[in-house]
């Protein structure tokens, strides 16, 4: 399985066409028309590890550098 898909050769193809595409320059002439950035990133991914780290009680975790153990230790942390 190749990112997700059983048939290689055409993900290889399609990863071949979508770097074609990304560098002609009448692609990079409409990107820069429409302002479209690539540094996009779907939020959700954020969104569900907020919500999973809220489920967790982190009250009883010590840290796990020895500096902030020896912090914790002395009241200091």
């Amino acid at each position: 399985m190749y990112y997700g898909y059983f048939d290689v050769d055409k993900q290889l193809e399609l990863d071949s066409s979508r770097e074609s595409t990304m560098l002609s320059t009448d692609f990079q002439k409409w990107k820069q028309e429409l302002n479209v950035s690539r540094s996009y990133v779907d939020p959700s991914g954020v969104y569900r590890a907020n919500e999973l780290n809220s489920q967790y009680d982190y009250s009883n975790v010590s840290p796990k550098s020895s500096f902030l153990n020896f912090l914790k230790i002395k009241g200091i942390w």
